[in-house]
């Protein structure tokens, strides 16, 4: 049986606007706003037929997940909060729903705590005696293909199913999506290397997945992608008028035991590129960098299975000798910064990873790795 949707009206007095959103990935045009007194919409039920969510209405999440089984499209300008009050608090958009969020340049669509005042006003109710705070809510975990978020804010997300725990403010599982000027703050992240991220696309095998334009500050660890994915250098990792960063301030890539299907692009340069395993470039296949480039490598679960693999004349990294690209150890904090978040408290050494190989066994010694002047703290060379 469906639940109940319990709807409170309250007097907030600011701009909003009721227009009407079309059903597709494209960038609505700027509306003229208009006065209205937005209604406070408490959603504990799941969205299982066509539905719009409107600027005219401030959405708080009360139940612990709510499932999108059906296509919901959210207006420029919407509020959406998620009740403090709740553990783990969330969005679960299943195979058959999707999500359209598109905001615009000057009404951005917000997912925020319900502690955050300043984004709906005091929709607890409690004044002044809460504030918003990281880990307030836990995310949306996306399991199905064209979801969409633009021009979107993401607040003090990431709470974890149990104590101590952090999970995605947004997630994609094997599933892609499109994330185009939206910005993350003050979100999550786990401070282990392979833990989860605010943006996480760790699994996601499919290079359609794209994020560009979009702004990370105050999180832990900002953003975790499959090495199959390519990034360019649109994204930026503090925040637009300080110098406040994340507290791993870097783009972190899984591990994948299967060599990639299709060229590769990593040109960003603000943040290194972590890589937490081994990355293979397939066979015919390019990993292509830019200048200023920085790979780190972790040392664990172990250095001998943490390189890079390419073969020699039917795959290539190519850049790998352009201007500023550096191949080094996750310790390494003078090439990219303290990437790992821990200060001095570690030190990079000669052993940390393996190093990048030629699997084709073209070259003859060090292990058939290669001895570029840019690889640091490698076991080979």
């Amino acid at each position: 049986m469906k639940k109940a949707v319990l709807v409170l009206f309250v007097s907030i007095s600011f701009l909003f606007s009721c227009g009407v959103s079309d059903d597709t990935p494209q960038d609505p045009a700027p509306e003229t706003p208009v006065a209205c007194n937005p209604e406070v919409v408490i959603v504990n039920s799941d969205v299982t037929t066509p539905t719009t969510w409107d600027s005219c209405h401030i959405y708080v999440i009360s139940t612990n997940q709510i499932s999108i089984t059906s296509t919901l499209t959210i207006q420029p300008g919407t509020i959406i909060k998620f009740a403090d009050e709740v553990t783990d608090n969330s969005i679960f958009v299943s195979n058959s729903g999707r999500i359209l969020a598109i905001g615009n340049s000057t009404r951005s669509i917000v997912f925020t705590s319900n502690r955050d005042d300043s984004n709906g006003g005091d929709t607890n109710g409690d004044g002044t005696n809460t504030s918003p705070n990281r880990f307030d809510w836990g995310g949306i975990v996306i399991n199905s293909n064209n979801c969409v978020f633009k021009y979107c804010t993401f607040k003090y997300g990431g709470e974890g199913p149990s104590a101590g725990t952090s999970q995605p403010t947004l997630e994609f599982s094997s599933y892609y999506g499109i994330i185009d000027h939206c910005t993350f703050a003050n979100c999550g992240g786990e401070t282990g290397y392979a833990g989860s991220a605010v943006v996480d696309a760790n699994a996601c095998h499919n290079a359609a997945f794209s994020i560009t334009n979009s702004t990370f500050y105050g999180c832990i660890k900002p953003l975790f992608i499959h090495p199959w994915i390519s990034m360019d250098n649109s994204n930026q990792f503090h925040h637009p008028s300080t110098s406040e960063g994340n507290l791993l301030n870097g783009i972190f890539v899984s591990s994948d035991a299967n060599e990639s299907t299709s060229d590769v692009s990593w040109t960003e340069t603000e943040v290194p590129f972590v890589l937490t395993g081994g990355l293979a470039v397939g066979d015919g296949f390019k990993l292509m960098l830019a200048e200023n480039v920085i790979i780190k490598v972790t040392d664990e679960p172990s250095p001998g299975f943490n390189r890079i693999d390419i073969r020699e004349g039917s795959s290539s990294i190519q850049g790998y000798n352009l201007n500023g690209v550096i191949f080094t150890s996750y310790h390494d904090d003078s090439h990219g910064g303290d990437t790992n978040g821990n200060g001095s408290a570690t030190m990079p050494s000669d052993t940390d990873w393996y190093g990048v190989l030629d699997v084709s066994a073209t070259i003859s010694t060090n292990n058939h790795c290669y001895d570029w002047a840019n690889i640091y703290y490698a076991q080979f060379p």
